[in-house]
């Protein structure tokens, strides 16, 4: 059997240049610019819609990372007490679990004894264990994790902050962890930043500034540079961007070799990274959706090359059993791994002229951040001045802008939201303050407060403030105006009483009253809708003067001829959609 060369099957193929493809996507577009397909990323650089060979010699040359696409799937623990939490630790190994992130209440639950508790009848040579939370000072836990034999070659590590206290002290801790090798407890941690809203590119150059200070304070207290980075681990988000979030530890791979080599290391050891889905856009109210976000972030880390990753549970128990949530979250781990196989595949976004483009660019973008924050003293100085949190602030602002306007679109939340189930209305207060409670930057919480609100008000009052929608003019344009509407108020739970298109007689008003909405939305597809705008504002005040008027679309220029016939308001792409549900939940009488 003979094998054709790879490239024999494009021979009928001539290649088509930038210059070619670019001169026939502008015709396409017609009046439209060629930059409404260029995306504009929240890190401010564009990336363009195609991409080809001419690219190639603009890719990175990242270092090498894996033999093999292995990660190791780690579970969650919350422990308030040993004896519960090493059950549950041994229920996570019925899912593929090797690595285990203890949550850690209070710090006297790291003794020796409560410890032993906590790891019966776990071999912990075999996996990894890791320490988060309220845990006690890092020499102590380590003393305390190197006095039990049986942990002595665990792996793993803490993933909370080692705080500088003097050099002395320093020199002390990497003196005791010598009883633990493998056990990491240098951790840069960007998740409480992702939280309150920064970007992929932020994250990069945020753990770049942690390595860099670590190095910088543990070089000085005579620690040699290869055992610092061998007690390093870089705790990342992945958030739902599939791309970005795949070229993120792409990118991070190969600033790191630069600056490890700055201080001059080997390249022979590096931090390990260790990949938590992100909360940030988890949905409380559409938690089925949350199987799609984590799945789609989960493939990300893998692909991009992450050492741990660790899959956050697609509900809280509040509108999904927890041992339910716990079980189909755990299988995403075992599709991916034994059925999508995709561990047998290293760093398959090499060659993707796409990918590569995207990796130099948040590469390039973060290592700008990254010098702004070197320039400022480094990642403690510039977190003490606030350059940080400035920063950190301005990307949230971005991104809150637009989804407050729904250019940005989260499925279940600002669109196409769905009815509460029997188990949320059962627990309707705790999901109440449970959103309140999430942190400032989180995407969800504005809206899903919003629409709470409004659903809680309609189970104690015992009525729903309804919408119905009345169209007019060119039927396409007509439902195109109506779907936004239906969306617009259904994000803030208000009820669609009714949508029909309705001439302009009175049976059409008496159809439309029979609904007995709270507020009617004109959908007038016409080109000078004003006149019967103005006609329909009026007969509905006339006939029932309580009924709150909007019209869909952008105001025109006599708008006031409008307002002075009784049209409330208007709504359109691009308005702040939850001050404008939050002002018709104070017109009907929702707050």
């Amino acid at each position: 059997m003979t094998h054709s060369r790879p490239d024999s099957l494009f021979s009928e193929f001539p290649a088509v240049s930038r210059a070619e493809w670019k001169t026939r996507a502008v015709a396409e577009l017609k009046e439209r610019p060629y930059e409404t397909i260029v995306w504009h990323t929240p890190d401010g650089f564009d990336l363009e819609p195609w991409h080809s060979h001419e690219e190639q010699g603009a890719s990175l040359e990242l270092p090498p990372s894996k033999v093999v696409n292995t990660w190791i799937n780690c579970h969650r623990i919350i422990v308030h007490d040993p004896l519960i939490a090493n059950k549950a630790a041994l229920t996570c190994f019925e899912l593929d679990a090797a690595a285990l992130e203890f949550v850690i209440s209070e710090p006297a639950l790291c003794s020796a004894d409560n410890l032993r508790q906590l790891f019966s009848g776990i071999k912990t040579s075999a996996i990894s264990i890791h320490f988060s939370g309220n845990i006690p000072p890092i020499a102590q836990l380590l003393k305390t994790l190197a006095s039990i034999p049986d942990l002595a070659l665990t792996s793993g590590g803490v993933l909370e902050e080692t705080p500088a206290v003097s050099k002395e002290h320093d020199l002390e801790l990497f003196s005791i962890a010598a009883a633990l090798p493998a056990f990491r407890f240098l951790a840069i941690n960007t998740i409480p930043l992702h939280e309150k809203g920064s970007t992929a590119a932020e994250e990069i150059a945020l753990a770049l500034a942690g390595v860099s200070d670590y190095l910088h304070r543990f070089l000085e207290a005579g620690v040699p540079v290869e055992k610092i980075i061998a007690a390093m681990e870089i705790i990342l988000p992945v958030g739902s961007s599939h791309f970005t979030e795949l070229a993120k530890p792409r990118a991070l791979r190969y600033l790191l070799g630069h600056l490890l080599q700055a201080y001059g290391a080997s390249g022979s050891t590096r931090p390990t990274l260790f990949a938590r889905t992100s909360e940030r856009n988890h949905s409380l109210l559409d938690p089925y959706t949350n199987m799609l976000r984590l799945t789609t972030e989960a493939v990300s880390a893998i692909l991009g090359g992450y050492d741990t990753l660790q899959i956050g549970a697609f509900d809280s128990g509040l509108s999904v059993k927890r041992e339910i949530a716990e079980r189909i979250t755990g299988n995403i781990h075992l599709v991916l791994k034994e059925e999508a196989s995709l561990d047998r595949v290293v760093d398959p976004a090499s060659g993707s002229h796409y990918l590569e483009a995207m990796t130099r660019a948040l590469a390039e973008s973060a290592w700008a951040l990254f010098n702004k924050i070197e320039a400022a003293g480094g990642m403690a100085e510039a977190t003490s001045s606030g350059l940080i949190e400035k920063m950190v602030q301005a990307s949230a602002e971005k991104r809150q802008k637009s989804l407050d306007n729904r250019k940005k679109t989260l499925i279940g939340v600002n669109r196409f939201s769905w009815p509460l189930t029997a188990e949320q209305e059962k627990h309707i207060d705790e999901l109440e303050l449970a959103l309140e409670q999430l942190p400032e930057g989180n995407e969800i919480a504005g809206y899903e407060l919003l629409r709470l609100k409004t659903l809680s008000w309609s189970l104690k009052s015992g009525h729903t403030p309804s919408v119905f929608i009345w169209m007019q003019g060119d039927t396409a344009t007509s439902f195109r105006q109506a779907g936004f509407a239906e969306e617009f108020f259904a994000c803030g739970g208000f009820a669609i009483a009714g949508r029909a298109t309705l001439p302009l007689e009175e049976e059409s008003y008496t159809t439309m009253l029979q609904n007995k909405p709270d507020i009617v939305v004109f959908c007038i597809a016409e080109k000078d809708p004003v006149p019967k705008a103005e006609i329909l504002c009026k007969g509905v005040r006339e006939r029932e003067s309580g009924i709150i008027t909007v019209m869909a679309g952008k105001p025109p220029e006599e708008k006031e001829r409008l307002f002075a016939a009784g049209l409330d308001s208007f709504i359109f792409t691009g308005v702040n959609v939850p001050e404008m549900l939050k002002s018709y939940q104070r017109k009907t009488g929702v707050q």
